[in-house]
């Protein structure tokens, strides 16, 4: 006996959708910091592009960190489809107040290890930045 086409994808979708892979994607364990412009969802989409991830890559707001000068910083968890790996990522910004931070205007790279230690983001807070203009 031959199983129809449509019979075998409907399971195979069933199961993906029942899969536990599938929960922890629509989660946020973090609160979005509060006067964001753009909803935080925006900012995750930018930075998979900017860091030329596949089209199906979900990306996971996880914390900010706030300094000085407008410092901010926006860390996501990028899972490229199937979704069986992960990678953090973070989106930067200086001299802007957060109300104002504009997603395609911010850089952004992969945390190379714990964001403490990660030297492009021990850079970006230390004192050797340039004075924000004023103004």
């Amino acid at each position: 006996m031959r199983v129809p086409r449509t019979i075998v994808l409907l399971g195979v979708l069933g199961a993906l959708a029942a899969s536990p892979v599938a929960v922890p994607l629509a989660l946020t364990d973090t609160p979005v910091p509060a006067g964001l412009p753009h909803a935080v969802g925006e900012f995750g989409s930018v930075l998979a592009r900017q860091l030329e991830q596949p089209p199906l890559t979900d990306a996971r707001f996880v914390g900010s960190e706030a300094g000085p000068d407008g410092f901010t910083v926006l860390y996501f968890e990028l899972r490229p489809y199937p979704y069986l790996e992960s990678r953090l990522a973070y989106l930067v910004s200086r001299c802007v107040p957060l109300d104002e931070l504009d997603p395609h205007g911010m850089g952004g790279g992969f945390v190379d290890g714990d964001p403490a230690t990660d030297v492009e983001l021990t850079y970006l807070r230390s004192g050797d930045q340039p004075a924000c203009p004023s103004g």
